[in-house]
């Protein structure tokens, strides 16, 4: 069933109760009725990465950005599992290498 997303209309002599009548217009609406009429936009998956001063991480990172990839790095001191809830990837160092791995459904 369809509804107003916003009502509202002309109110003539508005304020003539308090001495000085104008003419106006006004409105309302419901910003969560409005919210949920709109799209919604499905964000990209991240990739995460913890905090390090590895200079081969940073640079992995820049890589990644620049080529359009979200990637959240941890904050220092805190385990990076489960803080970023939309990753599905994350930066693992193998080798010396710093690669993408995929995450699996936890």
């Amino acid at each position: 069933v369809a509804s107003a997303v916003a009502l509202g209309g002309r109110y003539d002599e508005v304020g003539k109760a308090f001495g000085r009548a104008r003419p106006a217009t006004g409105f309302s609406m419901d910003l969560r009725d409005l919210a949920r009429t709109a799209p919604h936009e499905v964000e990209a998956a991240a990739i995460r990465a913890p905090y390090s001063n590895d200079a081969g991480l940073a640079a992995a990172i820049r890589k990644l950005r620049t080529a359009g990839e979200v990637v959240v790095v941890g904050l220092p001191g805190r385990a990076a599992e489960g803080a970023q809830p939309d990753c599905d990837r994350e930066l693992v160092k193998r080798g010396g290498e710093w690669t993408v791995r995929k995450l699996g459904k936890n």
